[in-house]
């Protein structure tokens, strides 16, 4: 879990802006919603519900009940799909069988579990739900159930049925082995894990109904809930009883808490961070646009008959707002600007803060603006409206749907390129960020948790339009990576799983050095080269070429590099040799890349085929979702010509991840967001090279999907 502790920070800053604003009622309880199980989803205590949080809510907890104690991150990308990530330290057995090795760690296991509602709730229908737990995982606690809940009043009353690890009391013969017989067998695998055993699904020759109740008591968000655990982890010997009890309560719907007893005999605690960040804003927004008293008719005239003065004055308020100018022109009564901004994830926001200012110091002849956005030098995006419509719309006199009807939407022109006025751009620019980063590794061998504070200290020389040199030095604070002492043994070159000698010896480094140039050689048509250290383990020589029609929901992309592997040491050096014996590893690597996007569901949808940096060769699928807040949640899944023996422990590469907006939590407006994935393993099968300033998310947000999509926020 990379960067778990990063997003824990978000979560408490959210929790203490919400504060500064909280009456002495908002801490008492309240309702918290659907809760959790101890598995980290939507559940009572063991066992699951049928239920479902809200679409966009985020929820990061851990449960302790002997011996288990789970730290679980959930997702719920929609509102009939929940996903989790659980890591459970089971703190009765050994990391290992081999007692030398394992140390004082303790067993560790890692797996995800999904659940889909098949049937949503009616006045006389229970909301029905099918589950799977420890996907693709050990098969420690691998199951699948059936569960179905109603609500009569303040009473949620489920039942289930379940088969795996759920089939353990009161079991019975599964149904399904009348369908088949091939239901009647599970093999129940208990191994490294990694791999999606399909034939174990729903299968087994035993079965076992599983229910509880939920119940809100009459005092202010208190809830108690009871369950019959069938679960075969139930039948340790020290549990005296399948019963389950806990009571369960929260604050503001940020944080849910619980205490419980299981079994009759261990004591049970949850505490949970959640938010819904697919409805925002979480934090009211203090930004308004810049505020500017309209010039008098002499000011006018003298705008209106010296052009530069026109064109210096709208560049410098732009510059206010953090919009900066890159072209103004004046051709009949049109006025044109391009733009380029870092500050507004929306772009109709963008550019209705540049008409602001562009129809308020405009000459009266004007009667038309038209706002071309930029990014990384290349003009994506061309928006013209009139401009009494818009000043309508600011006076509370119009309607965003006026200004829509009368406003052209289009792929750009390159303005820029034969604006009347350009600003004065001294090249070379230069810009630096320096700033505290972390680094985490959870749950290995050596130690429950390694990590390092390091500072990161950005930089970029732009030399001219679309050529720029970016660095990104490492420099350490402190580090305990040195206890890392388990090398690789994949049969791949080390194209990855070499990373705890990059974590080791290159503790201050070179992260990233390399020279991009970017460009639109033709209409809708972006092409990117870059040479020099590319990545941390990588450097080389190499490129992307995008085809993203303006009007379309598609795009066609296709990257190509020649690299070589870097020396641990993450400097200028290259490897002679890695550990694996690999001898000055050079290859190509590239794909062809397809994406998609679903505006209506706000799913996007990609794909890559071709040669991986291990030269396996295969494809990646990546689905992710966007939500209007920014929020974007994803997973993605690679499969290629490397069996699932030379792949080693995981079987092939997959993961989770998401982007946080930073302006979720704050009053201004920003475009940096948190990534952080969860990628269980770190293998060398499936490796793809790390594409700083790739094509597509410069790209991103431009699109006229895109703009219709946050239209609205062209009058904030």
């Amino acid at each position: 879990m990379p960067n778990i502790s990063k997003s824990l920070s978000y979560f408490l800053i959210f929790l203490f802006s919400l504060s500064l604003r909280a009456s002495i009622e908002d801490y008492l309880p309240q309702d918290v919603g659907p809760t959790s199980s101890r598995y980290g989803g939507i559940g009572l205590i063991e066992i699951p519900t049928a239920r479902f949080a809200k679409e966009g809510n985020l929820r990061l907890g851990i449960t302790s009940s002997w011996p288990y104690e789970v730290t679980a991150l959930t997702a719920a990308p929609f509102e009939w799909m929940e996903a989790t990530y659980r890591y459970t330290e089971i703190k009765n057995q050994l990391y290992s069988d081999i007692p030398s090795f394992s140390g004082n760690q303790t067993l560790k296991d890692k797996g995800f579990d999904f659940r889909f509602r098949i049937l949503k709730e009616s006045r006389y229908l229970p909301q029905v739900a099918l589950g799977l737990r420890d996907l693709a995982g050990t098969g420690l606690f691998s199951a699948e159930y059936l569960v179905a809940s109603k609500r009569f009043w303040d009473l949620d009353i489920t039942a289930g049925l379940g088969w795996g690890s759920l089939a353990g009391k009161t079991a019975f013969s599964n149904p399904l082995i009348r369908v088949a017989d091939r239901f009647k067998y599970r093999t129940g695998q208990q191994g490294a894990g990694g791999e999606f055993s399909y034939d174990d699904w729903f299968s087994g020759d035993r079965v076992s109904l599983f229910g509880g109740l939920e119940y809100t008591l009459p005092f202010r968000g208190w809830r108690l809930k009871l369950d019959y655990d069938t679960s075969n982890l139930a039948e340790e010997p020290w549990l005296e009883s399948p019963f389950n009890y806990s009571i369960t309560s929260g604050v503001r719907d940020i944080i849910e808490y619980s205490v419980g007893l299981k079994g009759g005999k261990e004591f049970t605690f949850s505490f949970f961070i959640k938010g819904d960040f697919g409805t925002g804003p979480l934090v009211p927004k203090f930004d308004p646009p810049i505020t500017l008293t309209p010039p008098s008719a002499k000011d006018k005239n003298r705008l209106f008959q010296d052009p530069e003065l026109l064109f210096g004055s709208i560049n410098a308020n732009l510059a206010i707002a953090k919009i900066y100018t890159q072209g103004v022109s004046i051709v009949d009564d049109e006025l044109t600007l391009t733009i380029n901004q870092a500050k507004f994830r929306s772009q109709p926001r963008a550019i209705g803060r540049a008409i602001r200012v562009a129809s308020l110091l405009a000459p009266d002849n004007v009667n038309y603006i038209t706002v071309n956005t930029m990014n990384a030098d290349v003009e994506l995006s061309s928006v013209t409206v009139r401009r009494d419509a818009f000043m309508d719309l600011t006076n509370s006199e119009g309607s965003i749907a006026e200004l829509y009807r009368n406003a052209i939407i289009q792929s750009p022109d390159q303005h820029w390129k034969r604006a009347q006025f350009q600003p004065t751009v001294n090249f070379p620019e230069i810009r630096t960020n320096i700033a505290p980063a972390v680094k985490n590794m959870i749950g290995g061998p050596e130690a429950f948790y390694l990590g390092q504070l390091w500072i990161r200290i950005n930089n970029t020389i732009k030399f001219r339009r679309g050529l720029e040199m970016s660095t990104v030095i490492g420099i350490n604070l402190w580090q305990n990576f040195n206890l890392l002492r388990t090398p690789s043994e994949s049969v791949l070159p080390h194209v990855r799983s070499d990373v705890q000698e990059y974590l080791k010896e290159g503790t201050n480094n070179i992260m990233r050095m390399k020279l991009d140039y970017l460009f639109s050689p033709f209409k809708d048509v972006y092409a990117r080269f870059d040479v020099g250290l590319l990545e941390e383990m990588f450097g080389g020589v190499g490129g992307e070429v995008l085809w993203r029609p303006y009007n379309r929901t598609w795009a066609i992309g296709i990257a190509a590099h020649r690299v070589r592997q870097r020396d641990y040491k993450q400097k200028f050096g290259f490897l002679d040799q890695d550990r694996g014996g690999f001898r000055k590893y050079e290859t190509e690597t590239g794909h062809l890349e397809l994406y998609k996007e679903f505006p209506n569901q706000g799913v996007i949808a990609q794909v890559m085929a071709g040669k991986f940096l291990a030269g396996d060769k295969g494809a990646t699928l990546d689905i992710s979702r966007r939500f209007d807040t920014g929020l974007r949640l994803g997973f993605f899944l690679t499969k290629t010509n490397v069996s699932a023996q030379e792949f080693g422990e995981g079987s092939f590469d997959k993961g989770i991840y998401f982007q946080i907006p930073h302006d979720l939590f704050f009053t201004n407006y920003s475009t940096g967001q948190v990534f952080f994935g969860i990628h269980p393993m770190t293998r060398d099968g499936g490796a793809l090279l790390v594409q700083h300033k790739s094509l597509y998310s410069i790209t991103g947000n431009t699109a006229k999907y895109e703009i219709l999509r946050d239209w609205e926020h062209i009058a904030d």
